[in-house]
C-alpha cells in the first residue's frame, strides 16, 4: 500500500527532542529570562496586580515605567507562564507561578530575585573570570572588602541580601524538621542561626525541646524579637559570639545550617574544630548543606557553588570532600538524609 501525501501545508513532525543547537542556544539565553524575572521583582508588579488583573496602563503608572515598553515584558512574562493576559479586559493576572514573586507569598522568591538582581551579584558573575584564576570571590573587586566585611558597614544592600536568606530558611527549615527526628533529644543549639527561623521551627514542632541560637553581638535583639514573638521565650536563648572563637557546650544537637558554604576549608575546619571541642560523648552535629553528587550530574548544588565562588569565597562539597574534612576536625559522617529541598541533613558524629 503507498504511503498517503502530507497537505501541502502541513507542518513537519517536532523532533523528539530540540537539536544540541537549540538546547544550547536556551542556555545562552538563560540569564534574559532571570533578568526579567528579577526586574519584575524589582518593580513590584506582582505586588500590584495582587488579586485584581491589571491593564498595562495601571501597572505603567504603579511602577514608573514606558506603557508601551512594559507591555513588551509583560507579553514575555505571560509566555512564562508568570502572567496571563486576558483578551477581552485585556488586563494582566498573576498565575499560581507568578504568585511566588509577591512579597508575603508562602514560598516567596522575591528576596532571591531581588538579591540575584542586585547590581554587586552581576558584577561579580560578570567577572567570574577572576575568581576562576585567583580562587577568590571577584565580588571584592566591587566592594573593596570582603562581602561580610561590605555588609556589616551597608545596612541597605544587607537588608536585601539577608532577605533572601531569610525567605530561603523560611522554606529550608520545615524541610530540615521533616527529614530528621529531634524528638529523642532535649537540647539544640543552631550555631550561626541568623534570626532564628529554623530554630523556631524545630521547637515549633518539638514542645519538650530547648533551643538556642548562637550568634554574633549585632544579631542579638533582633533574634531575640523574633523568637519571643513566635511564642518560643520561655524555651529558648540567644548565646552571644563568634563560632571562629568558640562555641558553647553542652547541647545533644549542634546544627550548622547553610554556613560551611561560606567558607574555604581552612576557615570550615576551624568552625567544626570548635564544635567538636563543645560536644559531649553523645552529641550530634546536623550539618544542613546540598551535598554535590559529583561530575556528569546536573544539579542545583553546582549552581550554587559556583556563586559561593564569586561572592563569598566559599564552596559547596561533595560527599567525599565532607568525609575528608570532618576527619580532621575528629568527626565522621553518620548518615545523610535527603531533604525535599537542594540541602541534604548531614548527621556527624564524633570519630
Amino acid at each position: 500500500m503507498s504511503q498517503q501525501p502530507r497537505p501541502v501545508n502541513a507542518a513537519p513532525a517536532a523532533p523528539s527532542s530540540p537539536p544540541p543547537a537549540v538546547v544550547m542556544t536556551q542556555m545562552v539565553y538563560g540569564f534574559w529570562v532571570s533578568r526579567s524575572l528579577q526586574i519584575m521583582a524589582e518593580l513590584g508588579i506582582a505586588d500590584t496586580i495582587g488579586d485584581e488583573p491589571k491593564s498595562v496602563e495601571e501597572l505603567a503608572q504603579a511602577s514608573g515605567t514606558h506603557a508601551p515598553a512594559l507591555r513588551r515584558l509583560l507579553r514575555l512574562l505571560t509566555g512564562l507562564g508568570v502572567l496571563v493576559k486576558d483578551e477581552q479586559s485585556q488586563r494582566f493576572g498573576l498565575t499560581e507561578l507568578g504568585r511566588m514573586l509577591q512579597k508575603d507569598s508562602p514560598g516567596s522568591v522575591y528576596g532571591s530575585l531581588r538579591a540575584h538582581g542586585h547590581l554587586l551579584s552581576w558584577q561579580a558573575w560578570g567577572d567570574l573570570v577572576s575568581s576562576l584564576k585567583t580562587g577568590q570571590p571577584s565580588v571584592e573587586k566591587f566592594m573593596g572588602d570582603s562581602f561580610f566585611g561590605y555588609m556589616s558597614k551597608h545596612p541597605e544592600d544587607a537588608a536585601i541580601f539577608n532577605g533572601s536568606m531569610a525567605a530561603y530558611q523560611s522554606l529550608n527549615a520545615p524541610a530540615v524538621v521533616g527529614a530528621y527526628d529531634f524528638s529523642t533529644v532535649k537540647s539544640v543549639v543552631d550555631v550561626g542561626g541568623g534570626t532564628g527561623t529554623l530554630l523556631a521551627h524545630i521547637l515549633q514542632s518539638h514542645p519538650n525541646l530547648r533551643g538556642a541560637l548562637f550568634e554574633l553581638p549585632h544579631v542579638k535583639a533582633e533574634a531575640t524579637a523574633r523568637l519571643s514573638n513566635l511564642g518560643m521565650a520561655s524555651r529558648s536563648e540567644v548565646l552571644e559570639g563568634n563560632f571562629f572563637e568558640k562555641i558553647p557546650s553542652g547541647y545533644d544537637i549542634y546544627i550548622l545550617s547553610q554556613i560551611l558554604h561560606d567558607w574555604d576549608d581552612e576557615r570550615s575546619l576551624k568552625i567544626l574544630t570548635n564544635v567538636r571541642e563543645a560536644m559531649h560523648p553523645g552529641a550530634k552535629l546536623l550539618i544542613v548543606e546540598t551535598v554535590l553528587p559529583g561530575d556528569n550530574v546536573s544539579h542545583f548544588g553546582n549552581l550554587y557553588d559556583m556563586a559561593m565562588l564569586v561572592l563569598v569565597g566559599g564552596q559547596e562539597r561533595t560527599g567525599t570532600e565532607y568525609t575528608a574534612l570532618l576527619e580532621k576536625a575528629g568527626l565522621r559522617i553518620h548518615r545523610v538524609l535527603p531533604t525535599y529541598m537542594p540541602p541534604s541533613v548531614v548527621e556527624v558524629v564524633p570519630a
